[in-house]
C-alpha cells in the first residue's frame, strides 16, 4: 500500500486534544498539509491562533473542518474528502461516568462513522491510523503482552455486570470494540485504503499550549499533576501501576504509521515502559529536580507484578528510541517550572 509523505494533506481528528495538538505541531512541522476536526468554530479559531504564534512559517497549512457528534451518520463525509491520511484519536477519555455505554458507544461509533465516510468520500486516502489503547491489549494477569493479546476480560465484566462494571474495565471495553469493529470493518468492506492501529500507553509529558493553571491540563497531563504533586495516596492513584508513553513519542508514531509501509494492517503497541508514580518519585529524587518533594518510600515498587505491554514491534516497524522516566519528568517539570507551578516543591 502507497504510503503518505510531506506535501501531503492529513485529517487529524481529537486535533485540538492533548495528543491531537502534538500531532498537528509535527505534521506541520514536517510540510504536511493538515485538516483539523474539531466540535466548533470557537476550538477551530483557537486552533489556527494558537500555531500562527507557535508556527508562523506553516499556519497557512492548517485547516478546520466541523466534527460537532462523532458518532453520528455522514459526521466525517467532508473532513475525509481530499486527504491522503487520517490520523484518529477522538474517543472519549473519563471515568466519569453512569454506564459503560458512555464510553463504548462514542468510542465505537466515532470509529465506525469515520470508516463509513472514509469509504464513501475518501476517494485519495492511503492510510488511516487508529490511536487506541494498550487497555485493549493488557489482561489481568502479570505477565509481558504482545499485540497477539486482546483485554477480552473487560468486556466480559461490562457484559455480565452492566452498570456495575468497574469504570476502568468500561474504558478497557470501549477501546477494545472500537479496535475490533474497526478490523472487522476492514475485512468486510476491503477498502483501497489501509490501516494501522496503535496501542498507546498512558501519556504524559509536556504541552503544546500553555494552558492558565494546573486545574487546566488536559487529559492525562492534568492527571499527572494531580497525582504527583497534589493526592499523593496510592489508593487514588489509578493507574498506580502503568505502561507510559511520551506524548511526543506517541505523536511521531502517530506519523511514522502513516508514512512507514510496513505499518499497514499493523496492531501496534506504543509505550516506552512499565513504572508505578514511585518510579517517577525516585527519578525525580535521583535527578535533584524537587527537593523538597515527598519520596514516599523508594522501595515501594518493589516485587510488585507487572503487567508489562512489549514495545520491540513499535521498535522494529517504526523505528522509535522511546523516551523514559527520567527524560519525559525533567522535560515536564521543565514545562511546568516557568508557570510558577514548582515553586513549592523546589529548593
Amino acid at each position: 500500500m502507497p504510503t503518505i509523505s510531506p506535501k501531503d494533506k492529513v485529517l487529524v481528528t481529537g486535533a485540538n486534544g492533548y495528543i491531537g495538538l502534538w500531532v498537528v505541531q509535527y505534521l506541520l512541522e514536517r510540510g504536511y498539509k493538515v485538516r483539523a476536526s474539531v466540535r466548533s468554530d470557537d476550538k477551530g479559531n483557537a486552533l489556527k491562533v494558537l500555531f500562527k504564534e507557535k508556527l508562523p512559517e506553516h499556519a497557512a497549512n492548517l485547516e478546520y473542518v466541523l466534527v460537532k457528534d462523532i458518532g453520528a451518520e455522514h459526521a466525517f463525509d467532508d473532513a475525509v474528502k481530499g486527504v491522503s491520511g487520517v490520523v484518529h484519536i477522538a474517543s472519549p477519555m473519563t471515568l466519569e461516568i453512569e454506564d459503560p455505554q458512555e464510553l463504548i458507544g462514542p468510542a465505537v461509533g466515532g470509529t465506525l462513522s469515520l470508516l463509513r465516510s472514509a469509504l464513501s468520500h475518501g476517494n485519495d486516502l492511503k492510510r488511516l491510523v487508529i490511536t487506541s489503547s494498550v487497555k485493549a491489549v493488557l489482561g489481568p494477569e502479570p505477565r509481558t503482552y504482545t499485540e497477539e493479546d486482546w483485554a477480552d476480560y473487560a468486556v466480559k465484566e461490562v457484559e455480565e455486570k452492566g452498570k456495575a462494571a468497574d469504570k476502568m474495565s468500561a474504558y478497557c471495553a470501549s477501546k477494545l470494540l472500537a479496535e475490533r469493529a474497526a478490523w472487522t470493518f476492514i475485512e468486510e468492506h476491503k477498502p483501497s485504503w489501509d490501516i494501522a492501529v496503535l496501542n498507546v500507553g498512558w501519556v504524559y509529558g509536556p504541552t503544546v499550549n500553555d494552558p492558565a493553571s494546573p486545574a487546566a491540563l488536559p487529559s492525562t497531563a492534568g492527571l499527572f499533576f494531580q497525582q504527583f504533586f497534589t493526592v499523593r495516596d496510592e489508593a487514588y492513584s489509578y493507574p498506580a501501576a502503568q505502561n507510559y508513553i511520551d506524548v511526543r513519542d506517541l505523536a511521531q508514531a502517530d506519523i511514522k504509521a502513516l508514512e512507514v509501509e510496513a505499518a499497514g494492517g499493523e496492531r501496534i503497541i506504543v509505550a516506552s515502559q512499565w513504572g508505578t508514580w514511585q518510579h517517577w518519585l525516585n527519578a525525580a529524587a535521583e535527578l535533584n529536580l524537587l527537593p523538597k518533594l515527598d519520596k514516599w518510600d523508594p522501595k515501594r515498587s518493589e516485587g510488585r507484578p507487572a503487567r508489562v505491554a512489549s514495545n520491540e514491534k513499535a521498535k522494529r516497524i517504526l523505528g522509535i528510541t522511546f523516551r523514559t522516566i527520567p527524560e519525559t519528568l525533567r522535560d515536564t517539570l521543565d514545562d511546568f517550572r516557568p508557570r510558577g507551578w514548582l515553586k513549592e516543591w523546589e529548593a
